[in-house]
Formats: structure tokens, sequence, C-alpha cells
């Protein structure tokens, strides 16, 4: 495309040209702006950040195949800048090998796709509870009462998690993840933040030590035990998964289910056809993703000078790849930013990243997603989202409703 083209449709080209992640115009709707970019800057340039936002599908999934040009290191001080709980651990989704390949081949030992499919039934337990108390109000908030307490409720029963402490590891994941906005935080924002990552982890400190001392049946545990070739993992490492399954898992599935539902009012005909083809279920959750990725953006440092899309890029740039405009690529998904269950091309989203960093908790967002939709309609004939307009959650790299109130019947 060249720039004798007509901008997209709806806003001015000067406003589209201007992305940044963290800007207002993003959280509102970054869709046009990432078709725009697609279309004239495939690779932009982010002065305050040093950064080179990647918004094509093809580039998005080179840079993320490839950890020795692209670096993963950069990443959590950015996405949780101030809100970090492990400052001084190596996060699995923030290294490179040989560290990921040694993080990741004991994580596998501990989460396992057995350890899931046992999990199945206390989360039909969960989503059924919640549901009850749902149908007893019909009209409700579904963020609070079904999309965020769901997946806290799961990885907290997986983790060995005191029922009680629940509704705390939310707000502190929400903590967590608004730390990276520092330029836009408040001295009262700031200070909730703080505060809250010092109890997160003086909380999961105190909870490995316990564990270490006498093991039980849960994920924690067994990422204590966990050993390949002798080699265990620090108290500090157990530290930084607890917090990446903490706020992975829910971020992850909490934003599937309430896109979901915002999906499925703006193209009715595709809940008719789930609803009329239960089999289709997989297809919605793994449709959701594509559609409006929770996870929007994240980063890779340049490790040496190299070129992206004819752009050069110079040793230790930062580099942002879209993951929300690579799974609306028109080059890649017809009719990308259409709902479509029945879609062929639905393998080629990165909503779960791409490569060694496919994340770890994939297969039990999946898991967790179907269930919920599944249930959800069995319950419920009609859900109808009642407010007037969506506001989109804080964290820029993250794309979630706030709050999503809804009738049901």
């Amino acid at each position: 495309m060249n720039a004798s083209q007509p901008p997209s449709p709806g806003r001015a080209a000067d406003d589209l040209a201007s992305y940044h992640p963290m800007s207002p115009a993003v959280q509102e709707d970054p869709y046009p702006i990432y078709r725009h970019l697609r279309a004239y800057e495939p690779v932009k340039y982010i002065a305050d950040l040093n950064g080179y936002a990647v918004s094509r599908n093809v580039d998005v999934r080179a840079v993320l195949l490839n950890h020795a040009l692209f670096s993963s290191d950069p990443l959590i001080q950015l996405a949780f800048g101030e809100g970090n709980p492990a400052p001084e651990a190596q996060y699995m989704i923030a290294a490179d090998p040989p560290d990921h390949t040694r993080l990741r081949t004991l994580v596998n030992k501990a989460f396992s796709r057995r350890m899931l499919e046992t999990q199945r039934p206390q989360i039909v337990r969960i989503v059924d509870a919640l549901l009850d108390e749902a149908a007893e109000r019909q009209a409700f908030d579904f963020v609070e009462c079904i999309a965020s307490p769901l997946p806290v409720n799961i990885i907290g029963q997986i983790m060995g998690i005191e029922t009680s402490m629940r509704a705390t590891f939310r707000r502190w994941s929400n903590n967590v993840t608004a730390g990276g906005n520092a330029g836009t935080l408040t001295d009262e924002q700031r200070a909730a933040i703080h505060a809250d990552r010092d109890d997160f982890r003086q909380y999961f400190l105190e909870r490995i030590a316990a564990v270490r001392r006498r093991p039980g049946d849960d994920l924690i545990s067994a990422l204590v035990a966990a050993e390949e070739g002798g080699d265990q993992l620090t108290a500090d490492e157990v530290l930084a998964l607890c917090v990446l399954l903490l706020i992975g898992g829910n971020e992850t599935t909490t934003s599937l289910l309430s896109n979901a539902l915002v999906a499925l009012r703006d193209f009715p005909e595709q809940e008719r056809l789930v609803r009329g083809n239960r089999a289709l279920v997989p297809r919605l959750t793994e449709e959701t993703l594509r559609h409006n990725s929770p996870i929007q953006v994240l980063f890779r440092r340049a490790t040496s000078d190299t070129e992206i899309a004819g752009v050069r890029i110079p040793e230790n740039s930062i580099v942002l790849p879209i993951f929300g405009s690579a799974n609306r690529d028109e080059a890649v998904f017809e009719r990308p930013d259409v709902l479509d269950v029945e879609r062929p091309d639905l393998r080629h989203h990165v909503a779960f990243g791409w490569g060694i960093h496919m994340c770890v908790g994939r297969a039990l967002a999946l898991l967790e997603g179907e269930l919920a939709i599944n249930h959800l309609f069995d319950r419920f004939d009609r859900i109808e989202i009642t407010q007037p307009e969506i506001h989109w959650c804080d964290a820029f790299y993250l794309r979630s409703p706030k709050e999503l109130r809804v009738l049901c019947r």
C-alpha cells in the first residue's frame, strides 16, 4: 500500500498516525489505528520509548520466534514497573535460552496437562457456584460477579490458597499490572501499588517457605518440588512464577469471558450459531482471543542492529510486537474485524504468543473459557449488556472491560 491511499475510515489521518500504546485513543479503540499502521507504517518509531511498534502478523511472528535477535529481557520492567513483587527474580516470560529452557522444563513438570484434567470437576463447581449467585440477581456486573472471580478462584484452588485471600489476589493483580503506567499514576495510586506489591511478595514468600516445610497437593508444592538433573527452583523463581500464574491466569480468562459477551452482542448471529451447536464453543473461545486479544502488546529488545520490513532497528532498541494488530491482519485473516467462529484461518492468531514463549497457561485458559461459556449458555437463554458505553482497563497492554452490566434471563 502507498501514501496515495485514503486513511482508515472514522478518524482523521493524523489521529490514526499518532500511535502510542499508552494513549487514551488506543485504550478507547485501537483497531482503526492498527489498520492504519499495517497499511502505512508497519514498523513505527515511538520516540519516548526508543521503541519500534510492529503491527503486521508476519513481522510479529518473526519477532516472537527469533529470541536470539529479539530478547525478552525488558518485558517485566516495562509491563510491571513499580508494581513488580519480585524485582530480583528471573521471570520465565522475560528469560532467553538457556535460562528460559531451564525454567520452562521445571514448570512443565509441575503444570502438566494431567494436573489440569484433575481440576476439571473443581472448575465446574466454581463456575456453577458463581452462576447460582448471579442467577438470583439477574442484573449484575458480569466482570465483578463472574469473569473476575472465576479465574481467581480457580488459580487459587490450583495453588492451594485459602478462599478468604482470593479477592485480595484480584486487587494485587490489578495493581501489579497498573504499575507499568508510571507516567500517569497519581501519588495515591502509586502508594497503593507499592503497598500491594510488598504484601504480595511477603505473602508468597511465607507461603513458599511453609510449603518447603510441609508440602501439599497443590501447584506451589509442585513448583517447589520440581527437579531436573538435581536442579530446582529458588524461592524468588517460585515467587516470580506465582506472579505470572496469578496475573496471567486472571487477566487472560477475565478478558476472554468479558470480551466474548461484547463480541456476541455485536455479532448476535454468532451467538445463535454457537448456542445451536455447542461443538463450536472451543472455536468461540479461540476466535474471541483473536478478535479482541487480552494481551495487546508486549516488548522485546534488539540484541544487534537489524531490519524489519525495510526499517532499520538499532541494537538495544525496544521492539513492540502488537498482538492485537497481528490478530486483525487482513493479509492473514479474511474479514478480520468480524467475529467468525467458523473461519478457516484461526490457527494463525498469536493471542497466546508464539514460539518458545507460548503461554504456559494456555490449556487452562481455554478450559476455563469453554466450561464457563457452556454453563453460561445452559443457565441463561438471554444475556443482554445494559450499559451504553464500555470503559476499558487501565493497563496499557491489556484489553478488557472494567465493568460489564448485564441482564440475564
